[in-house]
């Protein structure tokens, strides 16, 4: 059995930036491979444009089944995902029963949608399966109100960071480097129960 880290990014924040890089070295020093996804070619004017979004989610979700190998049903899969990936890592579980662990940084309502689909195919014990970072500004998932209701009503774990933008960011360093430290606390927990 192998333990495999897959970090999936959103479609300008790559895996090399701090929310994805830290949580993956978090997940090595626990014992995980990781396998970095890579995107490209997105159209511009994703952002409040439903049919651009939906043709950037099949473009990611594409490329996501392309990189992803075809892990032993013995394997532990841990996605550390963020934004659009989230979804696409969702919906790559749903359909291959990988029956992964999930760290979701900024979830788009989507990725909402789709974890209520994943608790209702593979079964609420899956719950504790799912770590959720939202944050309260985010321009690109402003429901704060039903993103919250669906990760309660899943019973999922789930952090809301106050003032934070789609990089769970204030815009003041000193609070941003405070809110990373509790953040990858949360996730080292996660991944080494």
């Amino acid at each position: 059995m192998s333990k495999i880290a897959i970090i999936v990014p959103g479609i300008g924040y790559t895996t090399d930036r701090s929310l994805l890089y830290f949580a993956g070295k978090v997940a090595q020093n626990a014992g995980y491979e990781i396998l970095k996804i890579r995107f490209s070619g997105f159209e511009k004017g994703v952002k409040g444009d439903p049919e651009k979004m939906k043709r950037a989610f099949d473009h990611a979700y594409n490329q996501l089944m392309e990189q992803l190998p075809t892990p032993d049903k013995k394997d532990e899969v841990l996605f550390i995902s963020k934004s659009i990936g989230t979804a696409v890592s969702l919906k790559a579980d749903i359909e291959k029963e990988i029956r992964a662990k999930h760290i979701l940084f900024t979830p788009l309502m989507e990725t909402m949608e789709l974890l209520h689909k994943l608790l209702e195919k593979q079964g609420t014990k899956r719950r504790s399966d799912i770590l959720v970072f939202h944050g309260l500004a985010d321009p690109w998932a402003t429901d704060n109100v039903r993103i919250r209701d669906i990760a309660e009503q899943a019973t999922v774990k789930y952090y809301e960071v106050s003032n934070a933008n789609h990089s769970l960011e204030t815009g003041d360093p000193i609070v941003d480097l405070g809110n990373q430290k509790e953040i990858m606390r949360s996730c080292e927990q996660f991944i080494r129960k």
